[in-house]
């Protein structure tokens, strides 16, 4: 009999979006700006503030179009069934709720908490066009859930990331709504996240219980080609550079955090580091308590900052071959297991001979906290 597996970290990306979820809403002075699809001759394309994000129903976050040998991953995926079809009226597989659940079934995952729209929040500039879109987002991931299974799909809420009260408005509503938590991009907040003024969304989500994620979306010091002509002939080796270091963007936002006194504060509290690793951690806590206890004491926490982590953190893996001797280090019951699909690092459709390699050296006890447990006391699954 298989273990139980809860994904902690799955996807609805905006590429697999309907094409119309927001044009057909959006008030006519936002019609050209607000995420849209247009026609083109090889399909449909994602524009976004009026720029060409690339494919409807391409591969992963990145909008492309699936071509052999670009990701060996998706070579895989595509082997196991998993298809692009970017002409109007296919059916994305990640938001057609049958095939949402086969995929499910295929990779012998029981339920999955659903990350949606990563960078969508980066890509408006308008920030009342970039707080509805969140809502429009937000009210149709709800009715999905209930389409494919309310018992085993969790969608993660869009959390407007301009105005802190903006973002504890729309946590009380999404949560009414029958949400268990939200994400909030960190790129291009209206505030640091070290400022008080995000007590209003900590507040918030302590009162609902809808714990607050921060999910890894690439390291932003990552030198980028200059001009299309060094794109060209150094994809590989920049596309390698920032898919070995995007899950590290989160360190920032750990430490901003725990500075900002949000655990302290409001101890209900709870934060998650999507798709962040696992192993980077205890050298972040050693560097964080050193530092506070030399120069931040003045903040007159009641416990050592990495301690606020294990009482109220969390983080999300993939695959880690490292783990064994880092988890007494984090707390067995601070780590969830994730597959990621349908990224092209994901582990759809071999979660299960993954987690047998990683979490071998595990007692039963503590790998099922890790690949089912913890998600499920985090977000309330039944």
């Amino acid at each position: 009999m298989q273990e139980k597996l809860i994904s902690a970290d799955n996807h609805i990306d905006l590429t697999y979006c309907p094409p119309d979820l927001w044009s057909e809403r959006a008030p006519r002075e936002w019609r050209e700006m607000a995420p849209r699809t247009e026609e083109r001759d090889d399909g449909l394309h994602w524009f976004v503030d009026g720029q060409d994000k690339g494919m409807w129903n391409g591969v992963g976050p990145g909008f492309l179009k699936y071509q052999k040998g670009t990701f060996h991953h998706v070579d895989e995926m595509k082997e196991a069934g998993f298809e692009w079809d970017y002409r109007r009226g296919a059916k994305p597989r990640p938001t057609t709720p049958e095939t949402r659940i086969s995929d499910l079934d295929k990779d012998g995952v029981a339920a999955e908490v659903i990350y949606g729209c990563l960078m969508i929040n980066e890509m408006i500039s308008d920030t009342t066009m970039r707080d509805w879109a969140d809502t429009v987002y937000n009210d149709w991931a709800a009715d999905f859930a209930k389409q494919a299974d309310p018992n085993r799909v969790f969608p993660l809420a869009i959390i407007p990331n301009s105005d802190p009260k903006s973002a504890a408005a729309e946590v009380r509503r999404c949560a009414r709504l029958g949400l268990r938590g939200g994400d909030l991009a960190f790129k291009r907040m209206g505030i640091p996240l070290w400022h008080h003024d995000w007590y209003a969304l900590w507040e918030a989500s302590a009162e609902c219980r809808f714990p607050i994620s921060f999910h890894s979306t690439g390291f932003k010091a990552a030198r980028a080609p200059d001009t299309p002509e060094m794109e060209k002939e150094y994809a590989v080796q920049y596309r390698l550079v920032r898919s070995a270091l995007f899950q590290t963007d989160t360190m920032e936002v750990l430490v901003s955090l725990l500075a900002s006194g949000a655990c302290d504060k409001y101890p209900d509290f709870n934060f998650v580091l999507g798709e962040s690793g696992v192993t980077w951690l205890p050298y972040i806590f050693d560097r964080l308590d050193t530092e506070y206890e030399d120069r931040a004491r003045s903040l007159g926490f009641k416990l050592k900052p990495s301690d606020y982590f294990r009482r109220q953190g969390f983080v999300t893996y993939q695959q880690d071959n490292f783990l064994e001797p880092i988890v007494p280090l984090i707390g067995e019951d601070n780590i969830m297991w994730a597959s990621d699909y349908p990224h092209p690092d994901s582990l759809w459709p071999d979660s299960h001979r993954v987690v047998d390699e990683n979490l071998a050296g595990f007692s039963p006890a503590v790998r099922r906290k890790i690949v089912c447990d913890n998600a499920a006391r985090l977000y309330g699954l039944n």
